[in-house]
């Protein structure tokens, strides 16, 4: 079967990025520059389009919508990428960026060690050993994506301006960082707005 026509049905089929040695498989291929000779053939005929293949760090391909058409086309169709417990964990992640494991799991519970997993196969945060704990972040791939720049700050301003435009408002209310003799405490009142339900719920 024709090699480029294999590669371009794996990219499209994936729902996270494909990395080389991927690639190399299902090619049935031991050369890494021949992989990369038929993705940089199919990134120029798909280029102008509305679907695009774009490169990450780590040699890994991503086929993806366009993000300036993205925003368009959202209201007009019904799939989501993500489960709205794993969306409110990753905006939280995004908003409070770089943020430690063990604040996250205070702020949206137990369950958000399960969310987490599913964002970083996505390949859309990553994680850095710190002492005990992780800190986590949004990856490139989440900036690239939004068509942003892959700081937190300016992250944290399309947050901003999602929020502003009607988007979702569950990150602003998901916690409130509170610093207390080195520990963060968890919001209060965020047990009453899970209507009293465990912390394994998907909200």
């Amino acid at each position: 079967m024709d090699s480029k026509l294999v590669a371009e049905a794996l990219l499209f089929a994936s729902d996270k990025p494909v990395d080389i040695k991927t690639l190399q498989r299902a090619l049935r291929t031991r050369s890494p520059e021949k992989v990369r000779k038929i993705v940089e053939t199919l990134k120029n005929e798909y280029s102008g389009r509305a679907v695009e293949i774009v490169e990450l760090d780590g040699g890994r391909y991503y086929m993806r919508l366009r993000p300036d058409l993205a925003a368009q086309v959202k209201k007009y169709t019904r799939r989501k990428m993500l489960p709205h417990g794993v969306l409110k964990t990753l905006a939280t992640i995004a908003y409070y960026q770089p943020i430690p494991l063990s604040t996250l799991a205070a702020i949206r519970g137990k369950d958000s060690y399960r969310q987490i997993k599913i964002l970083q196969e996505r390949g859309l945060v990553e994680s850095e050993k710190k002492g005990r704990t992780s800190v986590l972040r949004t990856s490139r791939l989440f900036a690239d994506f939004f068509g942003v720049e892959n700081t937190p700050s300016a992250i944290k301003s399309l947050i901003d301006k999602m929020l502003a435009s009607g988007g979702e408002t569950s990150i602003k209310h998901a916690s409130t960082l509170k610093k207390q003799n080195g520990s963060v405490a968890q919001r209060p009142s965020q047990t009453q707005k899970d209507g009293g339900k465990s912390s394994s719920s998907e909200g």
